[in-house]
C-alpha cells in the first residue's frame, strides 16, 4: 500500500469521527432548544404588586389562585393570596378577588375590574385555594364562598344557591375539569380546618352537583387530603398524586374511572424517611423512579397523554433521614401512563434551589424556574405555562412570585410500550461526545498504520528491521549404483614404498 492510500484512510477515519461528533452535538442542541424553559415575563424579585397602566398591566405576586381556559386561547385567573392593586405588607397578605385574563398568542395580561359598567351580578368573595372549570362560554368557580357561574360572553356572575345536593364550601380540594363534556370533579379539601374525603361532580348542562359514593364499604378510596396534584387524561381517567393527608405529606398515586366508579392505587408512601424521591438518570424512565412526597405541585398533560409535574412543597432525593424536613422543590417529572414509569425530566434533585432566568423570552436548557408551590399552570398546544406561587426569587429570598414561564414539548414524545419510552433520545454529554470522537480517531489511526506497516510504509519514515524469512525445501536424493572393476586377485602393495 502506498503512502497516498494510507493517508486517505487516516483522513477518512478522522472525518467520520468529526461528522459523528457534529451530528450528535446538533441533535442534542436541537433537543435543548425544543425542550427548555423560557422566562416570559414578571419580576425576578418577590412580593410585587399588581400594576395597571396604559402601556402594560400585570398581576401581582400570589399563590393559591385558580385558572380556567377559554376556547379563544385566553386563560382567566381569579383570586389567590398575595399582592394585588391595593398596597399591603407581607405580614398581612389578603385574599384576592382580582380577575385577570392572559392572551397566550399576544402574551398580554388584562385586568378586569368589577364595576357596574362591565360586570353584572355578584362575583365570588376573595378566595385562595378555589377550583374552577370552563365549558364553552361559562366557567364555574367553587371555593370557600360557594359556587359561582361566570359568563365570559356577557361578563355576568351568577350565584348558585347551596342545597342538600351541593358540597360544603371548601378550599384546597383536588379537582379535574373536562372542558369538552362540561364536567367538574372535586375530591377532599378543607373546611374550617377539617379535612374532607367526599367526592362530587358538577355538570354544566344542568348546573347541578352530584355526590359520587363508593360502590361498597370495601372499596378503596384516598384519605382525607388537601393540595393534591391532578390530571384529566384524554381517555377520561382521573389521576391524583400526593397531597397532605392527616397533616403528613404523601406520594400516593391514584386513578379514578368515571365509568366504573372505582379508585385504583398505584403505590406511594407517607411519612419520613419513606418520602424521599428516587430520581435515577435524567431523561431515562425506570420503574424504580418516583417523585418524593409533596403537595401544591403544578401539573400539565401533553397531547400524547403524558402527565407532567413541577415543584411543590415536599421531600427531595436526599430526604432519607428520619429528621428530614420538607422544602420547596423545583424538580420536573413526566409519567407515561402506558408503561407506568416516571422520568425525571430536569430541575434540581435537591430542595430549596435557586432559579436561573436567562434572557427573557429565550428558551435555554440552563433555565429553571425557582422552587415553588401553589402556582397557576395551564397548557396550550405544545406549550406548558407556569405562573406565580410561593417560592424563591432570583436572590433566593422566600416570598410570593409573579414570574411567568413557558416550557415547550416540541420533540416527538409519544406513548409507547415496553422499554422504549416517551422522550427516549440519544442524550450524550459534551465530554462523552468528545471522548467518542477521539476514540474513533485513534481507531482509524491504528488501522491505517497497521495496514501500511504490513508493507514498506514510509509515511513517517518507518522501515522494517525484521529478520529474513528462511524457507526450507526438502532435497531429492537419487541413489546411483556404481559398478566396481573386477580384479583377478588381491592387490599387493610394497611395504617399502615411500608414501
Amino acid at each position: 500500500m502506498n503512502v497516498n492510500r494510507s493517508l486517505m484512510l487516516f483522513l477518512m477515519a478522522f472525518t467520520a469521527s468529526l461528522n459523528f461528533h457534529a451530528e450528535c452535538s446538533s441533535a442534542v442542541k436541537h433537543q435543548e432548544r425544543a425542550q427548555a424553559w423560557a422566562w416570559i415575563g414578571g419580576s425576578k424579585i418577590r412580593n410585587q404588586h399588581s400594576t395597571v397602566d396604559g402601556q402594560e398591566s400585570y398581576p401581582g405576586a400570589r399563590d393559591g389562585a385558580t385558572s380556567w381556559f377559554h376556547s379563544n386561547s385566553t386563560v382567566w385567573v381569579f383570586g389567590g393570596k398575595g399582592f394585588g392593586l391595593k398596597k399591603s405588607q407581607p405580614s398581612q397578605l389578603p385574599m384576592l378577588d382580582e380577575l385577570w385574563s392572559f392572551d397566550i398568542k399576544k402574551r398580554q395580561w388584562q385586568f378586569h375590574p368589577f364595576d357596574n359598567k362591565t360586570f353584572k351580578g355578584q362575583k365570588p368573595l376573595p378566595c385562595s385555594g378555589c377550583v374552577s372549570c370552563s365549558y364553552q362560554n361559562k366557567a364555574l368557580v367553587f371555593g370557600s364562598s360557594g359556587s359561582f357561574i361566570f359568563d365570559m360572553g356577557t361578563m355576568t356572575w351568577t350565584v348558585l344557591q347551596d342545597n342538600k345536593s351541593s358540597p360544603v364550601p371548601r378550599s384546597d380540594a383536588a379537582h379535574w375539569c373536562d372542558a369538552e363534556k362540561g364536567v367538574l370533579w372535586i375530591f377532599g379539601g378543607t373546611d374550617s380546618g377539617k379535612n374532607l374525603d367526599d367526592f362530587w361532580s358538577f355538570s354544566f348542562k344542568n348546573s347541578q352537583w352530584k355526590e359520587l359514593r363508593p360502590k361498597s364499604n370495601k372499596s378503596t378510596i384516598p384519605a382525607k387530603c388537601i393540595k393534591a396534584t391532578t390530571w384529566m387524561h384524554p381517555s377520561g381517567i382521573l389521576y391524583m398524586f400526593g397531597g397532605s393527608c392527616h397533616g403528613r405529606l404523601t406520594s400516593y398515586f391514584w386513578s379514578y374511572s368515571p365509568g366504573t366508579l372505582e379508585w385504583k392505587k398505584f403505590g406511594g408512601s407517607e411519612g419520613v424517611p419513606k418520602c424521599a424521591g428516587r430520581f435515577g438518570q435524567r431523561g431515562v424512565a425506570s420503574k424504580g423512579n418516583y417523585p418524593g412526597c409533596r403537595n401544591g405541585a403544578a401539573s400539565w398533560i401533553d397531547k400524547h397523554g403524558n402527565l407532567w409535574m413541577f415543584g411543590g412543597s415536599g421531600y427531595d432525593n436526599f430526604s432519607v433521614s428520619a429528621f428530614a424536613m420538607p422544602g420547596l422543590l423545583s424538580d420536573f417529572w413526566m409519567y407515561n401512563v402506558s408503561s407506568h414509569q416516571w422520568m425525571w425530566m430536569g430541575g434540581l434533585s435537591r430542595e430549596e434551589g435557586r432559579p436561573f432566568f436567562g434572557e427573557k423570552g429565550v428558551a435555554d436548557a440552563r433555565n429553571i424556574p425557582g422552587p415553588r408551590e401553589g402556582a397557576v399552570s395551564f397548557s396550550y398546544n405544545h406549550e406548558m405555562w407556569l405562573f406565580g406561587g410561593a417560592g424563591h426569587d432570583d436572590k433566593q429570598f422566600d416570598g410570593l412570585l409573579n414570574d411567568l414561564w413557558m416550557y415547550t414539548t416540541f420533540t416527538n414524545i409519544t406513548p409507547t410500550q415496553g422499554t422504549q419510552l416517551p422522550g427516549d433520545t440519544i442524550s450524550i454529554s459534551f465530554g462523552v461526545r468528545v471522548l467518542i470522537a477521539l476514540l474513533v480517531m485513534a481507531l482509524g489511526l491504528v488501522v491505517s498504520l497497521s495496514m501500511c506497516y504490513s508493507k514498506e510504509c514510509k509515511i513517517f519514515r518507518f522501515k522494517r528491521h525484521l529478520r529474513p524469512v528462511v524457507k526450507y525445501t526438502p532435497v531429492k536424493v537419487e541413489t546411483v549404483q556404481v559398478l566396481q572393476p573386477e580384479t583377478a586377485g588381491p592387490i599387493n602393495i610394497d611395504p617399502n614404498r615411500n608414501l
